[in-house]
């Protein structure tokens, strides 16, 4: 698995909807949606030196999904961005 790989095809999905301050995905960062590795992936909203919501995940793949759902709430645009995170990993890959 090449965890390199995911998080440049989440990057290009989040980067044409949201603006680079709104999430990091090397970890921690003010009032921002995160992601990082301790010992497994972790996804939280990062604010005032916390974490926040924290989501555990065994994977990357299950990381990145679950990044996606942290950043919108609406059904219609979970199911494009992820879509398109498959699309993007799979031509890198």
């Amino acid at each position: 698995m090449d965890t390199k790989k995911y998080i440049e095809a989440l990057d290009m999905v989040l980067s044409k909807r949201y603006e680079s301050r709104e999430y990091s995905l090397n970890g921690y960062k003010e009032e921002a949606v995160c992601l990082a590795y301790n010992n497994g992936w972790i996804v939280f909203n990062g604010e005032r030196g916390n974490h926040y919501d924290e989501v555990k995940c065994d994977t990357i793949l299950k990381a990145c999904m679950e990044f996606i759902r942290k950043m919108t709430h609406k059904t219609e645009d979970i199911s494009i961005m992820e879509n398109e995170f498959l699309v993007f990993f799979a031509k890198a890959a």
